[in-house]
């Protein structure tokens, strides 16, 4: 059976990656960072976010539904799509592939860490130092974070677009030049936290 395949359904698809998917991102990467402020800062935070009543059904229904919607709507849409580029090198083009490479790099790296991290019976400062202790397991947190922070930005900008808010080309550049920022930052940030877990 085939996804159904218009409008309110792909502004539904970035609309997701947005809220609360992206609003997400932002607050668990601000949440990671607390392990620059080393193991007794970082176990109290996560103690508290685990000690949330009814974690569980907001865990669905905020982030597991959404993240199922936009990730298998995601890979409809890559498996349809027609890529043209580098064919045609124009920046529609070229967005639309990053798009769809960052989105497939992200949601495998989304999969490991919730194996590796979130199903832990007490996930800490040290089983997160651990992990991490792997060159392999490093590399991959360290490109897993970088693409679902640029994912975001990207997204951001395409959700500006598809909704009508940003219509004229100049509007569109600009939000394009502000959001690949904010990615960028995004990404820095959570690559800063990863630091935390060193040494």
């Amino acid at each position: 059976m085939a996804f159904p395949d218009n409008l309110f359904w792909r502004r539904l698809h970035s609309f997701a990656g947005v809220f609360p998917l992206g609003v997400f991102l932002v607050f668990h990467l601000y949440e990671n960072s607390f392990g620059l402020a080393g193991p007794v800062a970082y176990d109290a935070r996560i103690h508290s976010l685990r000690s949330l009543p009814y974690l569980l059904p907001i865990e669905v229904v905020l982030i597991y539904v959404p993240l199922a919607y936009h990730a298998c709507y995601g890979l409809y849409i890559w498996y349809t799509g027609k890529n043209n580029f580098p064919g045609y090198c124009y920046l529609r083009n070229g967005l639309y592939t990053f798009q769809r490479a960052t989105g497939v790099v992200t949601l495998l790296f989304v999969i490991y860490h919730i194996i590796d991290q979130r199903l832990l019976p007490m996930p800490s400062y040290f089983t997160v130092r651990a992990s991490l202790s792997h060159p392999a397991v490093f590399g991959l947190y360290f490109v897993g974070i970088a693409a679902a922070a640029l994912h975001l930005g990207s997204g951001i900008w395409n959700f500006f677009v598809k909704w009508g808010v940003t219509i004229g080309q100049n509007a569109q550049s600009l939000s394009l030049k502000v959001f690949g920022a904010a990615g960028v930052l995004l990404a820095l940030v959570g690559l800063r936290a990863l630091t935390g877990f060193m040494g």
